[in-house]
């Protein structure tokens, strides 16, 4: 329904957040790569790597995985051993803070893979995720929560998205934030 809705040259990746067991996985990938979907994230529980890497072979959508299990740059290895993601995925509070994102980000790039950013649950956050998007070679998307209005805290001057959907990186000292002081 959504891809008759926006037609077949609109953008569309599913985030599944570990809701199948393999066989309903794998039906589900088959679909969404035949309607032209960008990727599949999270079809699987974090701990099924096996079930990851069985789903990798069928299928020709690229799988994302690594958003959870929460932790550093120790969490990846297996990920890539095993050849059971087609990308890296990570956040600023779930990965350890931004040098252990930019890493993941190197490490992933030394695999000649994508590394895409996770929306990271507020203003703040997001922003040093926008940081991070405008420093590496390998991400090509900002991830977006909406409705949005539980996550606009943190800065007193929100980010934006403009006509184009695009976000433009501050240009001030740091991170360039306006932070809300009072809140905090």
């Amino acid at each position: 329904a959504v891809r008759r809705a926006v037609g077949d040259s609109y953008n569309i990746a599913l985030d599944s957040t570990w809701s199948y067991d393999y066989p309903d996985a794998l039906r589900v990938g088959l679909a969404i790569q035949d309607m032209g979907y960008v990727w599949y994230e999270d079809p699987l529980a974090d701990e099924d790597i096996l079930s990851y890497v069985k789903l990798r072979q069928q299928l020709r959508i690229p799988i994302m995985a690594t958003e959870y299990p929460a932790g550093g740059l120790d969490t990846y290895p297996i990920w890539l051993t095993q050849q059971a993601t087609d990308y890296l995925r990570g956040d600023i509070p779930n990965k350890g803070g931004l040098t252990t994102m930019l890493k993941t980000a190197h490490l992933a790039e030394a695999f000649h893979m994508r590394y895409e950013i996770h929306h990271s649950g507020n203003s703040l956050n997001n922003l040093a995720n926008l940081h991070l998007a405008c420093a590496i070679p390998n991400t090509t998307w900002f991830e977006v929560l909406l409705p949005d209005g539980a996550h606009k805290y943190g800065m007193a001057t929100e980010l934006t998205i403009d006509a184009n959907g695009e976000l433009h990186a501050p240009t001030g000292p740091g991170l360039g934030a306006d932070i809300d002081f009072d809140l905090i």
